[in-house]
């Protein structure tokens, strides 16, 4: 669950990110990210040190070379594993799109999107109701599997 703090200036409530390291705005979209984050550190075992947060497409280690090719897009989490790809030593694993209302088929299409590029295996879109995987096949299995299944399945 995210923490909540209220700022002194303006009596606004906060959330802490574990990622970014530091209090910010507490929005509806905000608290599914950091209520998803929460869960993928401290249940599902992904290592905080290889999680990204709004990160930008031009700001993603092996799309550096096509900086010019790329959307100007953001992306709201994204999970990095060491040793999965032949020519980067830090590859995206996961990418997961948070909607602060259900999630629609034009939230899958826009992380399927953003993916063309980022080329993560596995992609996973969460609202309030909790987080699901998006399968090969276009539809969407409930849950997030932890880390370590994510790593084991694709190094098979």
């Amino acid at each position: 669950m995210a923490l909540t703090g209220s700022s002194k200036s303006n009596e606004t409530e906060r959330l802490y990110d574990l990622v970014r390291k530091r209090w910010i705005k507490k929005t509806p979209e905000e608290v599914v990210r950091q209520t998803l984050l929460q869960l993928m550190i401290k249940k599902l075992g992904f290592p905080l040190a290889l999680i990204a947060v709004e990160k930008e497409l031009n700001q993603i280690p092996h799309l550096l070379r096509n900086r010019a090719a790329l959307p100007d897009r953001r992306v709201d989490i994204i999970c990095f594993a060491k040793g999965i790809h032949p020519r980067f030593p830090l590859f995206p694993l996961l990418l997961v799109e948070c909607k602060e209302d259900r999630i629609t088929q034009a939230a899958i299409e826009q992380v399927v999107g953003y993916n063309m590029f980022v080329e993560a295996p596995f992609i996973a879109l969460a609202d309030p109701t909790g987080a699901a995987l998006l399968l090969p096949e276009g539809t969407l299995q409930k849950g997030l599997p932890s880390y370590e299944m994510l790593l084991k399945a694709v190094q098979q």
